[in-house]
């Protein structure tokens, strides 16, 4: 029987869509354990799939993964929780005389485990628009006297003014991508996220709240952004071009000059040109690479054997690498870079085709 491990779990992704919480009271020494409110329309068990996570079944069905810890505690048979087999029964709930039957969900996320097998479980991240932008928050400072700040680290925050910031809610850090990390000729404005933190108080008349940190991906210093977006996954399917069009890459999430298979790249081509999620881009590139490379130019150290003949005006094309549309703005694409026998360059043709 094949194993299913947490440690398949992917990058989280900044989404708009708010997702329901379920909290958990615990009651105070002596005292009769608090009821936990679970949604009425909560199924009791899940059957776990292959390629399933505690992780990911979490989120599929409470709306926030880091609450796994619960899901396992309502199962004691999982003794290691990086570990599941499919066909296991995973309970979703507490004793039936342990919980609070609360308002529907609404919603189910777990049906997005349906997808075809060509989805891609890929997260969003360092993509804001205009107005998230204008409306995020500085990290003005911190209580610890160290430079990196971490899981349950607090923080001192600050919004502009006209900016109502939100008690409660758990907002994005980040930092804006700086010129040494991209091509000069890159365009649009990435940022890399950094971590989460939760806003427990603001002072409007100051302009200084705090808030904790819950969740760090790299050391959060001072000065860093927060914007309000929620986090979570989703799957994305192809889903065929109505049309053909070329595109062109004109920039990369990460501070790498050569993108490869799972990272992001973005083109100049969005809704307004009849863009949607799921669909599949092809990098294509001609010529002769090894004479256009050093090596390959004239004045090179190590001759060929024979004289090289003349080049042909024009070379075929051929796709260098293959990439799905997992975001889409007005006037940009983000593609997941799926698979690419080549490195991907800014500058590089992008080609939707029609029914592919």
């Amino acid at each position: 029987m094949k194993l299913v491990g947490w440690t398949s779990m992917v990058a989280v992704l900044i989404a708009g869509t708010a997702i329901a919480q379920v909290d958990e009271t615990d009651a105070g020494q002596g005292a009769e354990k608090a009821k936990v409110a679970v949604p009425a329309d909560m199924p009791q068990t899940h059957t776990v799939k292959e390629g399933d996570t505690l992780w990911d079944i979490t989120q599929a069905y409470y709306g926030d993964p880091y609450k796994w810890p619960r899901v396992w505690s309502y199962n004691p048979d999982i003794t290691n929780p990086h570990w599941i087999y499919p066909e296991a029964q995973v309970r979703l709930r507490p004793g039936d005389g342990e919980v609070v039957e609360t308002a529907p969900r609404g919603f189910s996320l777990s049906n997005r485990r349906t997808a075809s097998p060509h989805a891609v479980f890929q997260a969003e991240y360092g993509f804001l628009n205009a107005n998230a932008l204008e409306d995020a928050g500085y990290v003005i400072g911190a209580n610890e006297e160290h430079m990196m700040m971490v899981d349950t680290d607090k923080l001192y925050v600050r919004f502009n003014e006209g900016v109502d910031p939100e008690i409660g809610r758990v907002y994005t850090i980040f930092r804006k991508m700086e010129d040494y990390e991209r091509e000069s000729w890159e365009k649009g404005t990435l940022v890399r996220i950094i971590g989460e933190a939760k806003l427990q108080d603001y002072d409007e008349k100051r302009q200084v709240g705090r808030a904790e940190v819950v969740n760090t991906i790299e050391g959060i210093e001072r000065g860093f952004r927060l914007a309000p977006l929620e986090r979570h996954f989703y799957w994305v399917d192809v889903v065929p071009a109505e049309h053909s069009l070329r595109a062109t890459v004109v920039a990369s999430l990460y501070p790498r000059k050569l993108p490869s298979t799972n990272q992001i790249v973005f083109v100049d081509v969005g809704a307004e040109q009849g863009i949607v999620i799921g669909n599949r881009f092809y990098i294509v590139r001609q010529g002769d690479e090894w004479r256009r490379s050093a090596e390959g130019k004239v004045g090179r150290e190590i001759e060929p054997t024979v004289p090289l003949p003349d080049e042909p005006e024009h070379y075929p094309w051929e796709v260098v690498a293959i990439g799905r549309a997992v975001n889409v703005q007005p006037k940009t694409t983000a593609i997941l870079l799926e698979r690419a026998t080549r490195a991907v360059r800014m500058g590089d043709r992008a080609e939707l085709r029609k029914g592919e």
